[in-house]
């Protein structure tokens, strides 16, 4: 069979099953035991497909996935986050916008803290989005910033997403991780820069109000008590990363650790938080690596039926700028990102879009993070982002669906903004991973 009758075939099974509602992972397991029977060789390439389950996920790779899960639940569910918000609170003085830019800032913060985008999303809404509101905020500026910058949290380490598409990609997880800071500040920037000139064009959006004056020394004090803490955790995930010191695997290990303690020295680590950040962490995990599961088959049925190789040989033979062969991806992306989830997305394209990207010279760290800022855009892209239906779920009732996708179309195109950033300076994404003590 052709390479693209094979790949009309898994494509088109794959989206009828999706569109049914069955889940994401049974999904692709269905379509790729039928394509092994018929593609493997009949019963033997059942078999193999059922053993191969097993060698997908038994990979040193995939350890830090329940780590990092298990240190963001903890961080969340214990409140030890809050604490990083009444910080920043008190050194942003009267500037324009204040409550909206505290929403990307302390976004930034959890996103090193957490790596979930959905909890990002709704802990920044449920605290800063009714003092928005009652501050007299337009809701253009309210959900707008909670919602964009609640996808950073899939750039900035720990991020589990990233650690999957790195095994799914068969890239080095330490590097991904890392190199996915820079970008994750850019586009932080990038939100608080069009926070601040929305403001000066039009005041209105964002009312000022006046501040109660905080001394330096309740600043320090504040900091020193409750961000400090938090900052010794990032460093044991993300610092001892990049000096060499640990694997991914062993610093989300002792950043889960670290959280342990922490949520104990504050006396928040209740039974109820250890029993809920336990069982989300096993929930979110086994869903994971479920998708995994899949996810090598396919791959697998891929190379061996010459469905990749034939079409990665196709996109060579063109007469066609490699940049334009990159910006023509990143619109598949975008287009898979209005109507499909991050991981579905991964699985469906990284085992075709890596032996493109390779073939034509690119770094794959640098495709890696710059896949990963698309998902983030997925994450707020009307219709069907996930953020938009976390931002309707803590909205008061005033608020519809249009209003929320009016408010996340500015942080659309910031994201958009980046990927262009990125496109032309690589050395934004690659400059740290090249830095670090692994290779």
């Amino acid at each position: 069979m052709d390479w693209w009758l094979v790949l009309v075939f898994l494509f088109g099974g794959m989206i009828g099953l999706l569109l049914t509602g069955l889940p994401v992972a049974f999904s692709f397991l269905i379509v790729n035991f039928v394509a092994a029977y018929f593609f493997l060789g009949g019963l033997p390439g059942l078999i193999g497909a059922t053993t191969g389950i097993f060698s997908s996920i038994t990979t040193f790779t995939l350890l830090p996935v329940p780590f990092f899960i298990l240190m963001g639940e903890i961080i969340f569910h214990s409140g030890l986050g809050l604490q990083a918000i009444d910080v920043v609170d008190r050194w942003l003085g009267r500037i324009p916008g204040r409550l909206s830019i505290m929403a990307v800032i302390t976004g930034v913060v959890f996103a090193a803290l957490s790596g979930s985008t959905i909890a990002n999303t709704a802990l920044l809404g449920t605290l800063l989005l009714p003092e928005m509101r009652k501050r007299g905020y337009s809701k253009s500026l309210s959900l707008g910033p909670i919602m964009g910058v609640g996808g950073v949290a899939m750039l900035i380490p720990p991020s589990a997403l990233a650690v999957v598409l790195a095994s799914l990609g068969k890239m080095d997880v330490g590097r991904l991780l890392i190199a996915g800071i820079l970008p994750g500040v850019l586009m932080g920037s990038i939100y608080l820069s069009y926070i601040l000139l929305a403001c000066l064009i039009k005041p209105s959006l964002a009312p000022a109000y006046e501040v109660p004056r905080i001394s330096w020394g309740e600043r320090i004090r504040v900091t020193v008590k409750y961000f400090l803490p938090l900052g010794f955790i990032v460093f044991m995930v993300i610092g001892v990363i990049f000096l060499g010191i640990a694997t991914p695997t062993e610093a989300a290990a002792t950043g889960s650790l670290g959280a342990f303690i922490l949520a104990w020295i504050y006396r928040k680590l209740s039974k109820e938080v250890l029993k809920k950040s336990l069982l989300e962490t096993v929930k979110l995990s086994v869903m994971i690596f479920m998708i995994i599961i899949a996810s090598d088959t396919y791959s697998q049925i891929l190379a061996f039926t010459g469905a990749a190789p034939g079409l990665v040989n196709f996109v060579i033979s063109q007469n066609v700028s490699p940049l334009l062969i990159i910006i023509a991806i990143m619109i598949v992306l975008i287009f898979l990102g209005c109507f499909m989830e991050s991981i579905s997305i991964m699985m469906i394209t990284i085992p075709i879009f890596i032996p493109i990207i390779t073939s034509l010279g690119f770094d794959p760290i640098w495709f890696g993070v710059l896949m990963l800022v698309n998902l983030e855009l997925g994450f707020i892209t009307p219709p069907f982002g996930m953020l938009l239906f976390v931002a309707k779920g803590i909205s008061p009732p005033d608020v519809n669906m249009s209003d929320i996708w009016k408010a996340a179309l500015p942080f659309v195109f910031a994201d958009l903004v980046g990927i262009s950033i990125l496109i032309a300076f690589p050395q934004i994404a690659l400059i740290l991973p090249n830095m670090m003590g692994i290779k």
